[in-house]
């Protein structure tokens, strides 16, 4: 297995193509860690949406935790330059599980009370009066904004709905201390998502999947349903993952790649494993596959001791891993929301065989830009066809990456929701009787 390189080594963003915003605004942005050094897929949006507003003439105030990951110089740097002004308070291991305990008194999810900070709070309620604009990324930051709107306006960018996520890992894991934690989780977090989003201008998710399971818990639960949903999906670095034509794949060969310390890819490697691969490996005996990602767990490395298939580790660039591949595969059956790996797959043009649940998020039109398989049987049958059948898969593969080129760049998703956040400033603003702009 590869050895992990060190974690403050992660490339910084190059700068946005966009052109200087006619209208430019302040804001405060909340995050439940430090946006760099990126390894965590949270971390790469926030620092793409950093590095967007910043090219786009906006005034950024960033609010972060420091939980102890490195940063280089250069990333601090980084930050510094994009940024109006740097906020991040010290958030140690205690001080999470004394907040985790703090908040389960107050119901409040465990995701929620881990990340609780009194300190970044009052920063946030010192320098809201200067800003346009508040911004809290995940759940997880929620509280730093919660009671400002109506007096500013707020967006709660929960991204994927954690009721459907934690229903899923109830419903799949094994385990059963895993099992017993998502499932006091699950109940948590129905009880506060239905609740919190009414008091912000807007809630930020991926895709109707996740509005509607909060919609359906709201009225299970007799409150107001959810109704002020702007659709907010991550983008990807379609210059960094692009089709490499120099490099021939090898012959039946597939590629996974993800957080391997996650549950949600952890449990989706290991049921590919245990259900897929073996029926694979015993029709097409030269298949392989590639289990690519940082912090495998111990039943994630010991995978790599089947025939065929080996567990690299972190490596440098997983692009130059994907690019080796003949087709890549997402089997993944917990969890919601969007899949990162699913819009990188497809913007190296290659054909994928995933499951319903890992394009739910992404809308990729199955058969076209996706082969989309639930069953054991039916995922080994359509990787079989595809080993096959080249110009079918060269034919999904391109389809896949004009899919990406006009929905799914970081760019695209930004302009839309600096659109909404102006709407937003402008609608407080007839509110309170100042007019628009453009009055």
């Amino acid at each position: 297995m590869a050895k992990n390189p060190t974690p403050a080594s992660g490339n910084l963003p190059g700068e946005m193509q966009v052109e200087p915003a006619p209208r430019t605004f302040s804001i405060a942005i909340a995050y439940s860690r430090t946006p760099l050094p990126m390894t965590r897929a949270d971390q790469m949006t926030v620092v793409h949406l950093i590095s967007f507003l910043s090219a786009r003439g906006h005034d950024i105030d960033l609010y972060g935790l420091d939980i102890g990951e490195p940063m280089t110089e250069q990333q601090k740097q980084w930050l510094e330059q994009h940024c109006r002004t740097v906020h991040l308070k010290p958030h140690g291991l205690l001080r999470s599980a004394l907040g985790a305990l703090r908040g389960l008194l107050q119901g409040f999810p465990l995701q929620v009370g881990w990340f609780i900070n009194s300190a970044q709070r009052a920063d946030i309620r010192k320098g809201i009066s200067d800003v346009d604009i508040g911004y809290s990324y995940y759940i997880r930051s929620a509280e730093t904004m919660r009671d400002i709107y109506p007096a500013k306006p707020t967006f709660v960018a929960m991204q994927l709905s954690q009721s459907l996520n934690t229903r899923r890992m109830v419903a799949h894991y094994r385990n059963l201390k895993e099992k017993l934690l998502y499932a006091v989780e699950s109940r948590l977090v129905r009880n506060y998502e239905v609740r919190v989003w009414s008091d912000f201008s807007r809630t930020v998710l991926i895709g109707e999947q996740d509005v509607a399971e909060i919609r359906g818990i709201c009225q299970e639960k007799n409150l107001p349903e959810i109704n002020n949903v702007f659709f907010g999906p991550h983008g990807t670095d379609i210059s960094r993952f692009a089709p490499r034509e120099e490099v021939t794949p090898d012959p039946c060969s597939m590629v996974f790649n993800g957080v391997l310390w996650t549950y949600t890819n952890v449990h989706a490697i290991a049921w590919f494993a245990a259900h897929v691969w073996p029926l694979v490996k015993q029709a097409e005996p030269r298949a392989t596959l590639m289990i690519v990602g940082r912090d495998p767990r111990p039943e994630v490395i010991a995978l790599g001791e089947m025939n065929g298939i080996i567990v690299t580790g972190e490596v440098e660039n997983p692009a130059d891993y994907i690019s080796k591949a003949a087709l890549c595969i997402d089997p993944v059956q917990a969890g919601a929301g969007m899949q990162n790996k699913m819009v990188e797959f497809m913007a190296m043009g290659k054909p994928i065989v995933a499951t319903t649940v890992a394009n739910e998020g992404i809308g990729a039109e199955p058969g076209a830009h996706v082969v989309l398989a639930d069953e054991p049987e039916d995922m080994a049958k359509e990787i079989l066809q595809l080993f096959a059948e080249p110009d079918r898969a060269t034919a999904i593969g391109i389809a896949a990456r004009k899919f990406v080129e006009e929905n799914w760049t970081w760019e695209a998703h930004f302009l839309r929701l600096e659109a909404e956040m102006l709407t937003a400033i402008d609608e407080l603003a007839v509110r309170n009787g100042a007019g628009t702009p453009d009055d």
